[in-house]
């Protein structure tokens, strides 16, 4: 059984698809200091997301600050230096075949307008936020990207549902401080795999059900990658429900 759970240490190599149970995504924990850090995208669009701290950015003639929460979207053929720390970022890559434009995409500005949306009902356990920083509108190959927090003791990816051969996923779990949650990932209920996960944890999913469930002191937090495994094929509900438990999320 191909490995799908990996903690922070496990993630500060680069980790290409292979080593992560994936086709296209491939996964690198970078944690920045004051020095400068440059990464090169070469064919890969990469997506960098911060999970801890701060930083300072440079990419071409673009300046900035990105900070927890942000996103910084990186096109192919490209180069951008990250310093200024201590920040933690998670570097997403994806192939990509078609130039695409530079983008910081700040936490801020996505909680403020239509992509910052609810999700679930409390009664039921199911209510959460998600942040959709890269949705079918953003200008991508393969990413749809984004943010969900789940309430405490709450429960997110609900009803569950899965993704079939149009997108493998990559969720990594940031800002619960000492909390902890499970994380479920089955084609097959009576084989599941469940994962105690914690900052800085990443979960594989290259297909099945996913959902899970926050422990009640923080809730669950985790950024989530989709990447389309045919380029352009960016559909963000495009999902089945496990019918046992309904037929669309609620």
């Amino acid at each position: 059984m191909p490995k799908y759970h990996f903690k922070p240490e496990e993630t500060c190599s680069l980790l290409k698809p292979a080593a992560i149970g994936l086709v296209h995504t491939s996964l690198q924990r970078l944690e920045i200091s004051a020095a400068e850090m440059l990464l090169k995208s070469r064919e890969e669009e990469l997506c960098l997301v911060v999970i801890e701290g701060k930083l300072a950015y440079r990419h071409q003639d673009a300046t900035g600050t990105a900070e927890l929460g942000d996103m910084l979207y990186v096109p192919i053929n490209s180069e951008i230096a990250l310093l200024n720390g201590p920040a933690v970022v998670i570097r997403y890559g994806a192939p990509c075949a078609r130039p695409t434009a530079f983008a910081h995409i700040r936490f801020k500005d996505v909680d403020a307008d239509e992509r910052h949306k609810t999700y679930g009902k409390t009664e039921l356990g199911t209510r959460r936020e998600v942040w959709n920083f890269i949705d079918e509108k953003f200008d991508s190959s393969r990413f749809l990207m984004g943010i969900c927090f789940g309430a405490p003791g709450g429960w997110t990816a609900w009803p569950p549902h899965e993704h079939g051969e149009k997108r493998e996923e990559v969720y990594v779990y940031f800002n619960m401080d000492d909390g902890f949650a499970l994380q479920c990932v089955y084609d097959d209920m009576q084989e599941a795999k469940v994962a105690l996960v914690q900052n800085g944890h990443v979960i594989s999913i290259p297909s099945g059900y996913h959902p899970n469930v926050g422990c009640p002191k923080t809730g669950i937090r985790y950024v989530y990658c989709m990447v389309s495994t045919t380029a352009e094929d960016r559909n963000f509900m495009d999902l089945h429900t496990q019918e046992i438990y309904g037929n669309k999320l609620e």
